[in-house]
């Protein structure tokens, strides 16, 4: 009876043990042939007193393809989004800047990332190609575009006065507002002060699991798209999900009241990247926001909508507009108080599914009419005499 129990419980003993063997060996392969990144590398290490105020920014040498949905208005795919060796979407940027060069950055959230447009048709390569048809003093125009989507105006001041202003810009574009709307309806906190993050139960069994090369693999197989290195590039594949947002965005209730603006705080930033402009020397442009609430077509553009929702509320197209127009008029005084330049892309462009694809994003349509009217306002203001000295 006894031989019989040990021969019972031996086979079981025998397989995990060739079970942990065949793993260990695994193991060892993985981390001497092919060994991937530890995804929790940074929260292992110990906790630096670090202000790190540029948080959002794509990685370098980024590739992207995307793909749309059926009926997007104005818009087709497949499209490439790509980054260059700084992470801008635009031509590699070279250090420093070549003599004859004039050097714009375009500076903004979603809208002017155009992450759904094709690298030929997003806002700043239809600008720079415009403006390179009639380039200033002979030079050679330069634009690039460091939006990022979910960016407000203390992303910009940051991204200007932390890098851009190492980078020689000649000119830098702020396509502002969107965002600065959506912060102020969560109540966000503009000063900054650091929130205690959700306590995380399994956050000592995941910083363990990943410890080998085993569980690195499964984290990334159920934690993020697939990615294929090619030519040294980032290869992800992305698909648009408009469409999903608008019926979530339809199931939430109605309200009667209207989103909260911090117009104090957005004013302040608007003076502050001002201010940086004038002590670094490069010229500042200024533009509004544009949508398509309360536009002449409302039952078509209401299919595409979805930002009008917010942390749980959907609010009356009307009580959005006026909100945002309260944003843009402080951006109008700005202009005004500074003698800036502005494109009131609110007050030109019209409301329509022509020229956006949802609530404030361009298409192709609306993308290209953008820059051309912003390339005529640049030349207006006689660039290019003064950037061989910068």
């Amino acid at each position: 009876m006894t031989f019989l129990r040990i021969r019972r419980f031996a086979r079981p003993a025998l397989a995990l043990c060739t079970s942990l063997v065949c793993l260990a060996v695994l193991e060892f392969a993985l981390r001497r042939i092919s060994p991937v990144p530890d995804p929790y590398a940074e929260a292992k290490l110990p906790r630096q007193e670090i202000n790190q105020y540029i948080k959002s920014e794509f990685p370098r040498n980024l590739r992207l393809t995307t793909r749309i949905e059926d009926g997007l208005p104005g818009m087709k795919g497949p499209n490439v989004f790509t980054t260059n060796n700084l992470g801008f979407r635009g031509d590699n940027l070279i250090m420093p800047k070549p003599p004859d060069e004039f050097r714009i950055f375009m500076v903004g959230g979603s809208s002017t990332e155009c992450l759904y447009l094709d690298d030929t048709h997003a806002i700043t390569r239809v600008l720079q190609d415009e403006l390179n048809r009639q380039p200033p003093n002979n030079l050679t125009i330069k634009v690039y575009n460091a939006g990022k989507s979910g960016d407000a105006i203390d992303d910009h001041c940051s991204m200007i006065a932390h890098r851009l202003v190492q980078l020689q810009p000649d000119l830098i574009i702020v396509f502002a507002g969107i965002n600065d709307l959506v912060r102020s309806s969560l109540n966000y906190d503009y000063l900054h002060y650091v929130q205690p993050a959700p306590p995380d139960r399994f956050r000592h069994l995941k910083f363990l699991l990943t410890e080998s090369q085993i569980g690195r693999r499964l984290y990334y197989l159920f934690q993020r798209p697939a990615t294929e290195v090619s030519q040294g590039f980032q290869e992800i594949t992305l698909t648009s999900n408009v469409k999903q947002r608008v019926n979530m965005c339809r199931a939430l209730p109605l309200s009667n009241e209207g989103p909260r603006t911090d117009l104090g705080a957005y004013r302040n930033y608007l003076k502050t990247v001002a201010g940086v402009a004038q002590a670094h020397g490069f010229k500042l442009l200024l533009m509004t926001q544009q949508t398509t609430w309360n536009g002449p077509e409302d039952s078509k553009l209401q299919e595409w909508q979805w930002i009008i929702c917010r942390n749980g509320t959907r609010y009356r197209e009307q009580a959005m507009d006026e909100a945002l127009t309260a944003l843009n008029d402080q951006m109008r005084q700005v202009a005004h108080d500074y003698s800036l330049p502005i494109y009131d892309l609110a007050r030109t462009m019209p409301k329509s599914s022509e020229f956006f694809y949802d609530d404030v994003h361009f298409n192709d349509r609306g993308a290209a009419e953008a820059a051309r009217e912003l390339a005529a306002l640049i030349r207006q203001m006689n660039v290019g005499v003064n950037s061989k000295s910068n």
